[in-house]
């Protein structure tokens, strides 16, 4: 392994590798009770951990989800962009086993008068995680329209379909400033726009079918959307 160039994020939530059992055990048997540890989870944690503050959590208790966050980690693979050879299994698993996690609280103390004072902590990424997309983006120049660097296949399907009320709304709004288009016709159009929507945001097995899969479930779920993105940033998988 020759400087490899990669990131270390949070495992996307179909790409668990490791799950914890209620004994507080982990292991890559997800088993009848274990808890993928993946973005999700991750975000739910830091949600939890933010309610229960810094006062609340033992030292003991943060060693221990320090380990279960680094078990929800990958690593991922910038070869194809920086033209290097791609990270075996072996070398993937070494740099995890290797990976230090911290997790820090961010504090606020209240003033009496308002003044409150505030700690934020910025987490700059290392090893020039952050150069690669940067210097891909620079060579393509202008261009109209942007999709982020964390738009997985699942943020694309969220993200269309909450968009499903605006598109509506344009085609009302069309509607009625065209006389030509029927109340028939805008009807049709807006049944298929909202078919085309539930069909593109649903992910499907081999057969054509809706699968049983978590990408599905988190679709339907606001809350464990937000627990996701929540994973998401806290891991930087924008990089």
């Amino acid at each position: 392994m020759s400087n490899p160039k990669y990131v270390i994020v949070g495992s996307e939530v179909d790409q668990a590798e490791y799950f914890l059992h209620p004994d507080g055990s982990i292991d890559r048997q997800k088993g009848q009770d274990g808890t993928a540890l993946n973005v999700e989870y991750i975000g739910q944690l830091m949600v939890d951990l933010s309610k229960r503050g810094p006062g609340n959590v033992t030292v003991a208790e943060l060693e221990t989800f320090e380990d279960q966050v680094r078990h929800a980690l990958m690593v991922q693979d910038f070869a194809l962009h920086s033209g290097g050879a791609e990270l075996s299994d072996d070398e993937r698993a070494a740099i995890l086993e290797n990976c230090e996690v911290r997790i820090e609280f961010e504090t606020r103390m209240r003033g009496d008068r308002g003044s409150d004072r505030n700690r934020r902590i910025l987490v700059v990424p290392s090893d020039e995680t952050l150069e690669i997309t940067d210097t891909l983006l620079k060579s393509q120049g202008s261009a109209n329209g942007f999709r982020p660097p964390l738009s997985y296949e699942l943020d694309r399907a969220l993200m269309l379909a909450s968009m499903q009320d605006d598109m509506l709304q344009m085609v009302r709004e069309f509607a009625a400033a065209e006389r030509d288009m029927s109340a028939e016709m805008q009807q049709k159009l807006e049944d298929h726009i909202k078919a085309s929507i539930a069909d593109r945001c649903t992910f499907k097995d081999a057969g054509g079918n809706p699968a049983d899969d978590v990408k599905n479930d988190i679709m339907k779920s606001p809350l464990r959307s937000f627990y996701r993105s929540v994973g998401i940033y806290a891991t930087n998988m924008c990089r």
